[in-house]
Protein backbone atom coordinates (compact mmCIF):
# COMPACT_ATOMS: atom_id res chain seq x y z
CA UNK A 1 0.00 0.00 0.00
CA UNK A 2 2.88 2.33 0.81
CA UNK A 3 4.21 2.08 -2.75
CA UNK A 4 0.82 3.25 -4.06
CA UNK A 5 1.00 6.54 -2.18
CA UNK A 6 3.35 8.30 -4.65
CA UNK A 7 1.08 7.37 -7.57
CA UNK A 8 -2.03 8.47 -5.70
CA UNK A 9 -0.39 11.80 -4.87
CA UNK A 10 0.79 12.26 -8.45
CA UNK A 11 -2.67 11.54 -9.82
CA UNK A 12 -4.14 13.90 -7.22
CA UNK A 13 -2.02 16.91 -8.16
CA UNK A 14 -2.46 16.07 -11.86
CA UNK A 15 -6.25 16.03 -11.40
CA UNK A 16 -5.98 19.39 -9.63
CA UNK A 17 -4.05 20.76 -12.60
CA UNK A 18 -6.72 19.49 -15.02
CA UNK A 19 -9.52 21.05 -12.97
CA UNK A 20 -7.76 24.40 -12.53
CA UNK A 21 -7.14 24.66 -16.28
CA UNK A 22 -10.81 23.81 -16.89
CA UNK A 23 -11.88 26.64 -14.55
CA UNK A 24 -9.48 28.96 -16.35
CA UNK A 25 -10.92 28.40 -19.81
CA UNK A 26 -14.47 28.50 -18.38
CA UNK A 27 -13.74 31.91 -16.90
CA UNK A 28 -12.24 33.15 -20.18
CA UNK A 29 -15.24 31.82 -22.12
CA UNK A 30 -17.66 33.53 -19.71
CA UNK A 31 -15.75 36.78 -20.14
CA UNK A 32 -16.13 36.47 -23.93
CA UNK A 33 -19.87 35.87 -23.64
CA UNK A 34 -19.87 32.09 -23.99
CA UNK A 35 -20.39 29.17 -21.68
CA UNK A 36 -18.66 25.83 -21.23
CA UNK A 37 -19.57 22.95 -18.97
CA UNK A 38 -16.85 21.41 -16.83
CA UNK A 39 -16.66 18.31 -19.02
CA UNK A 40 -16.48 20.41 -22.18
CA UNK A 41 -13.67 22.50 -20.69
CA UNK A 42 -11.73 19.42 -19.64
CA UNK A 43 -12.25 17.80 -23.04
CA UNK A 44 -11.05 20.73 -25.14
CA UNK A 45 -8.04 21.20 -22.86
CA UNK A 46 -7.19 17.55 -23.46
CA UNK A 47 -7.35 18.24 -27.20
CA UNK A 48 -4.88 21.04 -26.70
CA UNK A 49 -2.62 18.91 -24.51
CA UNK A 50 -2.34 16.19 -27.15
CA UNK A 51 -1.84 18.56 -30.08
CA UNK A 52 0.70 20.66 -28.17
CA UNK A 53 2.78 17.60 -27.31
CA UNK A 54 2.91 16.29 -30.87
CA UNK A 55 3.55 19.54 -32.77
CA UNK A 56 6.64 21.81 -32.85
CA UNK A 57 6.48 24.97 -30.73
CA UNK A 58 3.25 23.54 -29.26
CA UNK A 59 1.59 25.08 -32.32
CA UNK A 60 -1.32 22.67 -32.38
CA UNK A 61 -2.59 23.57 -28.91
CA UNK A 62 -4.68 26.65 -29.68
CA UNK A 63 -6.17 25.30 -32.96
CA UNK A 64 -7.15 22.10 -31.14
CA UNK A 65 -8.84 23.99 -28.30
CA UNK A 66 -10.49 26.31 -30.81
CA UNK A 67 -11.88 23.24 -32.58
CA UNK A 68 -13.10 21.94 -29.22
CA UNK A 69 -14.91 25.20 -28.49
CA UNK A 70 -16.66 25.26 -31.85
CA UNK A 71 -17.58 21.62 -31.32
CA UNK A 72 -19.31 22.78 -28.11
CA UNK A 73 -21.49 25.12 -30.24
CA UNK A 74 -19.54 28.24 -29.32
CA UNK A 75 -19.35 30.93 -32.00
CA UNK A 76 -15.91 31.16 -33.64
CA UNK A 77 -15.53 34.82 -32.70
CA UNK A 78 -16.43 34.09 -29.06
CA UNK A 79 -13.97 31.19 -28.97
CA UNK A 80 -11.22 33.37 -30.41
CA UNK A 81 -11.85 36.09 -27.83
CA UNK A 82 -11.82 33.53 -24.99
CA UNK A 83 -8.47 32.16 -26.13
CA UNK A 84 -7.12 35.70 -26.43
CA UNK A 85 -8.17 36.57 -22.87
CA UNK A 86 -6.57 33.40 -21.54
CA UNK A 87 -3.31 34.01 -23.43
CA UNK A 88 -3.13 37.60 -22.19
CA UNK A 89 -3.40 36.36 -18.60
CA UNK A 90 -0.97 33.44 -18.85
CA UNK A 91 1.99 34.94 -20.73
CA UNK A 92 2.89 37.41 -17.93
CA UNK A 93 2.86 34.41 -15.58
CA UNK A 94 5.27 32.57 -17.88
CA UNK A 95 7.58 35.59 -17.85
CA UNK A 96 7.35 35.74 -14.06
CA UNK A 97 8.13 32.01 -13.93
CA UNK A 98 11.25 32.61 -16.02
CA UNK A 99 12.34 35.35 -13.62
CA UNK A 100 11.78 33.11 -10.57
CA UNK A 101 13.75 30.28 -12.16
CA UNK A 102 16.57 32.65 -13.08
CA UNK A 103 16.75 33.94 -9.51
CA UNK A 104 16.86 30.35 -8.25
CA UNK A 105 19.49 29.00 -10.64
CA UNK A 106 21.69 31.77 -11.99
CA UNK A 107 23.39 33.10 -8.81
CA UNK A 108 24.86 29.71 -7.77
CA UNK A 109 25.18 27.91 -11.10
CA UNK A 110 28.91 27.31 -10.51
CA UNK A 111 28.46 25.65 -7.13
CA UNK A 112 25.55 23.57 -8.47
CA UNK A 113 27.72 22.37 -11.35
CA UNK A 114 30.57 21.43 -8.99
CA UNK A 115 28.20 19.45 -6.75
CA UNK A 116 26.82 17.61 -9.77
CA UNK A 117 30.29 16.73 -11.08
CA UNK A 118 31.39 15.40 -7.69
CA UNK A 119 28.42 13.03 -7.62
CA UNK A 120 28.89 11.60 -11.14
CA UNK A 121 31.73 9.35 -12.20
CA UNK A 122 33.35 9.36 -15.62
CA UNK A 123 31.18 6.48 -16.86
CA UNK A 124 28.05 8.49 -16.09
CA UNK A 125 29.44 11.46 -18.01
CA UNK A 126 30.18 9.28 -21.04
CA UNK A 127 26.65 7.91 -20.95
CA UNK A 128 25.21 11.42 -20.77
CA UNK A 129 27.39 12.49 -23.70
CA UNK A 130 26.16 9.56 -25.80
CA UNK A 131 22.55 10.43 -24.97
CA UNK A 132 23.22 14.06 -25.90
CA UNK A 133 24.68 12.95 -29.24
CA UNK A 134 21.58 10.87 -30.03
CA UNK A 135 19.29 13.74 -29.01
CA UNK A 136 21.21 16.18 -31.22
CA UNK A 137 20.70 13.89 -34.20
CA UNK A 138 16.98 13.65 -33.43
CA UNK A 139 16.79 17.42 -32.98
CA UNK A 140 18.49 17.93 -36.35
CA UNK A 141 15.98 15.64 -38.05
CA UNK A 142 13.01 17.28 -36.33
CA UNK A 143 14.19 20.74 -37.29
CA UNK A 144 14.31 19.67 -40.93
CA UNK A 145 10.78 18.34 -40.58
CA UNK A 146 9.31 21.35 -38.78
CA UNK A 147 8.30 24.60 -40.43
CA UNK A 148 10.81 27.37 -39.85
CA UNK A 149 9.86 30.57 -38.04
CA UNK A 150 6.94 28.85 -36.33
CA UNK A 151 7.56 30.24 -32.86
CA UNK A 152 7.70 33.85 -34.03
CA UNK A 153 4.45 33.43 -35.94
CA UNK A 154 2.80 31.77 -32.95
CA UNK A 155 3.77 34.49 -30.48
CA UNK A 156 2.75 37.31 -32.82
CA UNK A 157 -0.57 35.69 -33.59
CA UNK A 158 -1.36 35.04 -29.92
CA UNK A 159 -0.51 38.57 -28.84
CA UNK A 160 -2.50 40.15 -31.69
CA UNK A 161 -5.59 38.26 -30.57
CA UNK A 162 -4.94 38.83 -26.87
CA UNK A 163 -4.19 42.54 -27.02
CA UNK A 164 -7.24 43.14 -29.20
CA UNK A 165 -9.56 41.92 -26.43
CA UNK A 166 -7.74 42.18 -23.12
CA UNK A 167 -8.86 45.79 -22.63
CA UNK A 168 -12.47 44.66 -22.70
CA UNK A 169 -12.00 42.12 -19.91
CA UNK A 170 -12.49 43.20 -16.28
CA UNK A 171 -9.30 43.50 -14.25
CA UNK A 172 -10.48 40.94 -11.71
CA UNK A 173 -10.96 38.39 -14.48
CA UNK A 174 -7.38 38.83 -15.68
CA UNK A 175 -6.03 38.57 -12.12
CA UNK A 176 -8.13 35.49 -11.40
CA UNK A 177 -7.03 33.87 -14.65
CA UNK A 178 -3.39 34.60 -13.85
CA UNK A 179 -3.83 33.13 -10.36
CA UNK A 180 -5.34 29.98 -11.86
CA UNK A 181 -2.34 29.76 -14.22
CA UNK A 182 0.01 29.94 -11.23
CA UNK A 183 -1.98 27.20 -9.47
CA UNK A 184 -1.89 25.04 -12.60
CA UNK A 185 1.87 25.36 -13.00
CA UNK A 186 2.43 24.68 -9.30
CA UNK A 187 0.27 21.55 -9.43
CA UNK A 188 2.17 20.23 -12.45
CA UNK A 189 5.47 21.02 -10.72
CA UNK A 190 4.39 19.00 -7.67
CA UNK A 191 4.15 15.77 -9.68
CA UNK A 192 7.84 14.95 -9.28
CA UNK A 193 7.96 15.59 -5.50
CA UNK A 194 4.82 13.47 -5.20
CA UNK A 195 6.49 10.58 -7.03
CA UNK A 196 9.51 10.91 -4.74
CA UNK A 197 7.36 10.55 -1.62
CA UNK A 198 8.90 8.01 0.73
CA UNK A 199 12.14 7.61 -1.22
CA UNK A 200 15.23 7.26 0.91
CA UNK A 201 17.72 10.09 0.32
CA UNK A 202 15.28 11.93 -1.96
CA UNK A 203 16.54 15.24 -3.36
CA UNK A 204 15.44 18.44 -1.62
CA UNK A 205 11.88 19.51 -2.37
CA UNK A 206 12.91 22.85 -3.86
CA UNK A 207 15.37 21.17 -6.23
CA UNK A 208 12.71 18.80 -7.54
CA UNK A 209 10.00 21.46 -7.73
CA UNK A 210 12.00 24.17 -9.50
CA UNK A 211 13.76 21.64 -11.71
CA UNK A 212 10.52 20.10 -12.92
CA UNK A 213 9.01 23.55 -13.48
CA UNK A 214 11.97 24.56 -15.62
CA UNK A 215 11.77 21.39 -17.70
CA UNK A 216 8.01 21.72 -18.14
CA UNK A 217 8.46 25.29 -19.36
CA UNK A 218 11.24 24.35 -21.80
CA UNK A 219 8.89 23.34 -24.69
CA UNK A 220 7.61 26.93 -24.76
CA UNK A 221 11.02 28.02 -26.03
CA UNK A 222 12.36 24.88 -27.73
CA UNK A 223 10.92 24.55 -31.27
CA UNK A 224 10.49 20.78 -31.04
CA UNK A 225 7.64 18.53 -29.89
CA UNK A 226 7.74 18.02 -26.13
CA UNK A 227 11.28 19.34 -25.85
CA UNK A 228 12.74 17.11 -28.58
CA UNK A 229 14.37 14.70 -26.11
CA UNK A 230 16.40 17.41 -24.44
CA UNK A 231 14.24 17.23 -21.33
CA UNK A 232 15.18 13.59 -20.85
CA UNK A 233 18.88 14.43 -21.08
CA UNK A 234 18.53 17.26 -18.58
CA UNK A 235 16.60 15.04 -16.17
CA UNK A 236 19.16 12.24 -16.39
CA UNK A 237 21.92 14.75 -15.72
CA UNK A 238 20.34 15.45 -12.33
CA UNK A 239 18.85 18.86 -13.04
CA UNK A 240 15.79 18.09 -10.90
CA UNK A 241 17.71 16.04 -8.35
CA UNK A 242 19.88 12.96 -8.05
CA UNK A 243 17.72 9.88 -7.46
CA UNK A 244 20.64 7.44 -7.62
CA UNK A 245 19.75 4.05 -9.07
CA UNK A 246 16.12 5.18 -9.50
CA UNK A 247 17.02 8.04 -11.90
CA UNK A 248 15.70 6.32 -15.04
CA UNK A 249 12.64 5.00 -13.23
CA UNK A 250 11.78 8.46 -11.93
CA UNK A 251 12.24 9.92 -15.40
CA UNK A 252 9.84 7.39 -16.93
CA UNK A 253 7.24 7.91 -14.21
CA UNK A 254 7.50 11.69 -14.34
CA UNK A 255 7.17 11.80 -18.13
CA UNK A 256 4.25 9.37 -17.98
CA UNK A 257 2.27 11.54 -15.59
CA UNK A 258 3.22 14.95 -17.01
CA UNK A 259 3.06 14.08 -20.72
CA UNK A 260 2.07 10.58 -21.86
CA UNK A 261 -1.07 10.11 -19.76
CA UNK A 262 -2.84 13.34 -20.72
CA UNK A 263 -1.62 13.10 -24.32
CA UNK A 264 -3.07 9.62 -24.67
CA UNK A 265 -6.38 10.71 -23.18
CA UNK A 266 -6.42 13.75 -25.46
CA UNK A 267 -5.80 11.66 -28.60
CA UNK A 268 -8.61 9.28 -27.64
CA UNK A 269 -11.09 12.08 -26.95
CA UNK A 270 -10.11 13.98 -30.08
CA UNK A 271 -10.64 10.98 -32.35
CA UNK A 272 -13.91 10.11 -30.63
CA UNK A 273 -15.48 13.58 -30.66
CA UNK A 274 -13.78 15.34 -33.59
CA UNK A 275 -13.03 12.40 -35.82
CA UNK A 276 -9.83 10.88 -37.16
CA UNK A 277 -9.55 13.31 -40.07
CA UNK A 278 -9.72 16.38 -37.83
CA UNK A 279 -7.19 14.83 -35.47
CA UNK A 280 -4.75 14.25 -38.33
CA UNK A 281 -5.12 17.87 -39.45
CA UNK A 282 -4.45 19.22 -35.97
CA UNK A 283 -1.46 16.94 -35.40
CA UNK A 284 0.09 18.12 -38.68
CA UNK A 285 0.14 21.79 -37.63
CA UNK A 286 3.70 23.13 -37.76
CA UNK A 287 5.10 20.24 -39.82
CA UNK A 288 6.30 20.49 -43.40
CA UNK A 289 3.85 18.97 -45.80
CA UNK A 290 5.24 16.69 -48.51
CA UNK A 291 4.84 18.11 -51.95
CA UNK A 292 2.81 15.94 -54.26
CA UNK A 293 4.55 14.86 -57.42
CA UNK A 294 2.94 16.33 -60.55
CA UNK A 295 0.58 14.05 -62.38
CA UNK A 296 2.31 12.42 -65.40
CA UNK A 297 -0.69 12.90 -67.70
CA UNK A 298 -0.91 16.59 -66.81
CA UNK A 299 2.80 17.07 -67.51
CA UNK A 300 2.52 15.39 -70.95
CA UNK A 301 -0.52 17.45 -71.91
CA UNK A 302 1.28 20.66 -70.98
Amino acid sequence: MFRLIPHILALGVLALDVMVRAWRIQLAAWTAGGRLSTWEAIRLNMYGEAASTLTPNRLGGEPARFAGMTECNMRPVTALVALGVEVAAEWPVFLLLGLVLAVNYVPDWKSRGQVWLRHHIAADLVLVELVVLVVLVVVWWLQRSARSGAIRHRVRRQWRVALAHVRRAPVWVMLANAALTVASLAARGLVLPALAWGLADAPPFTEMFYGSLAMLAAPLAVPLPSGGGGIEVVFLSGFAGDFGDAQVQMLLLWRFYTMLLLTGIGIFLMIRYLGLRAAKELFSVGWRRKRKAPDAAAVESS
